[in-house]
């Protein structure tokens, strides 16, 4: 057998051997048996850090993301077949989906492979999870061309959403502002406070408190006592979907908002959300978010505009950005947050996957949510390969609904 080498994000070379292996730049190869290689498409293995083992992906991840380790190796054959060199640099990406096209995924050898020597960029919007947010225009629209030949391929391209007929009508309260939380004393209160600091004054906020043990319910309830539009209810033991589900459940007003407990909206936020959805008939609108630290302070982080964001790429990254604001007869028609599948993680993005394909979606292109970053965050105690596992059973799940609403719109017209 005979080796390649090729460094990562590199366009193809020509063939002079049985098998491709790709590197990352900061990584060697460790694994000395490689004539003990079989013969398929995609080999990926784990991979040494820092003296740790670290698994990689055995699902099939449709992102140009996947967590696959810094050393992977393709075979020659496959690659010719399909002809993945008119991808340029995006070949291998183009490789995975066709593999996951024939019911395969990669190969995931048992010992590990490669050592990585350095990781760069650590952070939620420096990982590889977030590293779509940081691509050049042109590399952007080549991934989704990528992707979307994909989506054809499997039915799963959606032409426009169903557009299901909403009732436009607003009544009081305007918005309810769903906060569900477990142990946030350091954050609750500046949650809250921007609700207050808002000129706009006919809404409503349900705080979900799920058995806090610190001084959080307490601090909810001071706000409760001095102002009604605030109501504590408490819960015990449930997963964050079903939180999510009982403040809608407890709540009354035409919009729906959500609100982390670490977070804390814009002081225009409420009345630009009122407006936007009095003026268009949208089930969603969506704005931009600033990054700020622990203490609330912005970051040197761009904007997160999402701008990449349409009713079929949304399936190929990892969200459609915030403050999500949701007509309350949306919510109920898809019947709010799965709690059974995402309980815990990738209920925000089941959920508006499934809004984009009945309903028109609305983009506020203005900051009206700051996301705090911080090592207690839900989103940082998650480990990568559990988030990435969860966001592609959403991915796949959407899959099969696309292709029943592309087949019975064909049924249809016959």
């Amino acid at each position: 057998m005979r080796f390649q080498l090729l460094e990562s994000g590199k366009p193809l070379i020509q063939r002079s051997g049985d098998f491709l292996l790709v590197y990352e730049l900061g990584s060697s190869i460790i694994f000395e048996n490689l004539r003990e290689i079989p013969k398929y498409p995609i080999i990926v293995g784990k991979y040494i850090y820092e003296g740790q083992i670290f698994d990689v992906a055995k699902f099939q991840d449709f992102t140009e993301r996947a967590e696959l380790g810094p050393v992977r190796i393709y075979d020659w054959d496959f690659l010719e077949e399909i002809e993945a060199e008119r991808y340029g640099k995006f070949w291998e990406y183009y490789a995975r989906l066709e593999l996951y096209l024939r019911g395969k995924t990669q190969l995931v050898l048992e010992k590990p492979i490669s050592e990585r020597v350095n990781i760069e960029n650590f952070g939620k919007l420096y990982t590889e999870a977030f590293k779509y947010l940081t691509y050049d225009p042109s590399d952007e629209i080549a991934l989704e061309k990528i992707f979307k030949d994909f989506l054809i391929k499997i039915d799963a391209f959606l032409e426009k959403p169903l557009n299901f007929p909403l009732k436009e009508t607003p009544y009081k309260p305007y918005i309810s502002v769903i906060i569900p939380v477990r142990n946030r004393e350091k954050f609750i209160g500046k949650a809250i406070e921007s609700l207050l600091e808002n000129d706009f004054e006919d809404w409503e906020c349900v705080v979900v408190d799920n058995a806090s043990d610190d001084n959080t319910a307490n601090i909810v309830e001071k706000f409760s006592r001095s102002d009604k539009r605030i109501k504590l209810v408490r819960v015990k033991n449930k997963s964050l979907s079903a939180c999510l589900n009982e403040g809608i459940r407890r709540s009354r007003g035409w919009i729906v908002c959500q609100l982390d407990s670490d977070d804390f909206y814009s002081k225009d936020a409420l009345r630009t959300v009122f407006e936007y959805h009095r003026e268009y008939p949208v089930a969603l609108a969506i704005s931009y978010y600033d990054v700020v630290d622990e203490e609330g302070k912005s970051l040197n982080f761009p904007t997160v505009k999402h701008l990449e964001f349409s009713i079929n790429n949304i399936l190929r990254v990892e969200g459609a950005g915030a403050l999500r604001s949701y007509k309350r007869e949306a919510l109920e028609r898809v019947g709010g947050f799965d709690e059974e599948n995402f309980p815990d993680f990738g209920e925000d993005y089941d959920l508006v996957l499934k809004i984009t394909e009945i309903f028109q979606v609305g983009r506020i292109h203005k900051v009206l949510y700051y996301y705090r970053r911080h090592p207690q965050s839900t989103d940082a105690q998650k480990p990568l390969l559990y988030k990435k596992f969860i966001k592609n059973s959403a991915r796949k799940s959407a899959f099969l609904r696309r292709r029943i609403i592309n087949f019975s719109k064909r049924s249809a017209l016959k």
